[in-house]
């Protein structure tokens, strides 16, 4: 026989045989379990920034407060969370010119 027939080289689906898809074998608890762990490490990440930036707007919240009820603006910050509140705000201490503050220099010290 020139042409042997073997049923794994078959190019038409008999009745053995399933034909096989994308959709058949996306099915299953393999699949819904790697996608609720790819749901879970999203959730998680997204709490834990959402976490970071509540946590940053608290501190600046703080500090902004503090300064606020020391009157401390106008020289050096008190604290280290202080100056980098005023750092995150872009409140930096400037050179205070003559033009622009007409006080004395000893009252703003």
């Amino acid at each position: 026989m020139v042409h042997k027939h073997q049923a794994c080289e078959s190019t038409s689906p008999g009745l053995g045989h399933r034909k096989r898809t994308l959709r058949n074998e996306l099915r299953g608890p393999e699949v819904r379990e790697a996608i609720m762990a790819g749901v879970v490490v999203a959730v998680t990440i997204a709490l834990f920034l959402g976490g970071v930036v509540v946590g940053v707007i608290a501190v600046v919240a703080v500090a902004v407060h503090r300064e606020d009820r020391a009157y401390t603006l106008l020289g050096d910050a008190p604290s280290r969370m202080s100056k980098s509140a005023r750092r995150l705000n872009g409140l930096g201490r400037r050179d205070l010119d003559a033009e622009l503050l007409p006080l004395p220099r000893e009252l703003v010290h």
